[in-house]
């Protein structure tokens, strides 16, 4: 699919090798590319990690499908795979990871930010998370839910009083760009890498892919 990957044109840390990745991360935007700004910034912090990183448009699932598809064929299927999905590209993330179900290829973590009516998570979704505002608003985000018991579900209403990011300032289309929401999302994908990767550092070396 045609420019589907915007990397190359808003990230500036390149990607590490695949074969020494810690993991796999793909960001999804939303429908207006340009509303997902802070995409780009948190892409290349996730791979200043070791993650193997990807700034994709919404439209990215069968994409993600087939790259992760492609992981696992050379062996590298033991390594945490993300999916990251703002507005559309949130419910565009769920679908991927839908897609991968009957392949039986799990989806460590998944989170959403700021999703309008969530389709129902898979079984495959390890943990999944929701960042989004309910107050003074009338976009209709919504919280995730899943059939499934297995999954971790965790909605995090940034108007609650025990919200970990402050709301002040934050609506859908800065969302994204948050110092305070990327950095929060670093801390999570390092608290799944230390627990995947114990022994090995937070960036290895090797050549860009």
């Amino acid at each position: 699919m045609p420019l589907t990957r915007l990397g190359w044109l808003t990230t500036r840390v390149p990607n590490p090798a695949l074969a020494n990745a810690t993991g796999f991360a793909f960001l999804m935007r939303g429908n207006a590319t340009v509303f997902s700004r802070g995409f780009g910034t948190l892409c290349d912090t996730l791979r200043s990690l070791g993650v193997w990183a990807e700034d994709l448009r919404c439209v990215a699932d069968v994409w993600v499908e087939r790259t992760i598809l492609t992981a696992q064929q050379a062996g590298w299927g033991d390594k945490p795979s993300i999916l990251i999905g703002h507005s559309r590209g949130g419910r565009r993330a769920i679908c991927a990871a839908t897609r991968l179900l009957p392949r039986r290829v799990s989806i460590d973590l998944l989170i959403c930010l700021d999703v309008a009516f969530p389709p129902a998570l898979p079984g495959n979704v390890r943990r999944a998370i929701h960042l989004f505002r309910t107050s003074h608003r009338v976009y209709p985000a919504r919280a995730l839910r899943s059939n499934d018991p297995s999954t971790h579900v965790e909605n995090l209403d940034l108007d609650a009083p025990d919200s970990p990011i402050p709301s002040r300032g934050l609506h859908h289309l800065n969302i994204t760009a948050s110092a305070a929401v990327q950095s929060w999302i670093e801390t999570q994908v390092r608290g799944l890498l230390t627990r995947a990767n114990p022994a090995r550092p937070s960036r290895p070396p090797g050549p860009a892919a």
